[in-house]
């Protein structure tokens, strides 16, 4: 697991004096307003004020003073540390500590966990088994049996006919 996690990308400058205003990658960026440090690169930047505008992020560093300064950062990725990132409730995590894990069902391996949709109902994992066929498994209580994220394993009951015809 990585020390630190990707919050956003940088949208631009805000205002003259060298605000971010940055898109964000939670589900609430909210949980970001007490955050005093956030990296660049590895570049670590000291937060002076951070507030919502909308759905955006708006952080003001000690590190940058005017429009220009912020503008040149367009388009660049901000990370927390992970100890920094909000709690989660049990039976939740975050997407970066699933992605690889391998998946299970009945001891057998369908594959390894590539990719998490958020589609607003419910997430969807994207399992690549060895024959490269993607499986789609709906993330909901009465397919994901158990997430062990140290021992990198999900293990899942299928819904009958979701993986009917594929040969793993």
């Amino acid at each position: 697991m990585d020390d630190r996690f990707e919050i956003g990308k940088v949208a631009g400058g805000h205002g003259l004096k060298g605000e971010l205003k940055v898109f964000t990658y939670t589900d609430d960026p909210a949980n970001l307003l007490k955050n005093k440090y956030f990296y660049c690169g590895t570049r670590k930047l000291e937060a002076i004020s951070v507030k919502l505008s909308g759905h955006f992020l708006v952080v003001g560093f000690r590190e940058f003073n005017t429009k220009e300064q912020a503008d040149a950062l367009k388009g660049t990725l901000l990370y927390i540390d992970r100890d920094a990132a909000a709690p989660l409730d049990s039976n939740s995590y975050y997407i970066r500590d699933l992605l690889g894990c391998e998946v299970y069902e009945s001891g057998n391996l369908l594959g390894v966990l590539d990719d998490v949709i958020q589609t607003g109902a419910n997430d969807v994992y994207s399992v690549i088994p060895e024959n490269g066929v993607e499986i789609l498994i709906p993330a909901i209580k009465s397919v994901v049996r158990k997430v062990d994220v140290p021992g990198r394993r999900i293990d899942v009951v299928l819904p009958e006919g979701l993986v009917e015809g594929i040969d793993f």
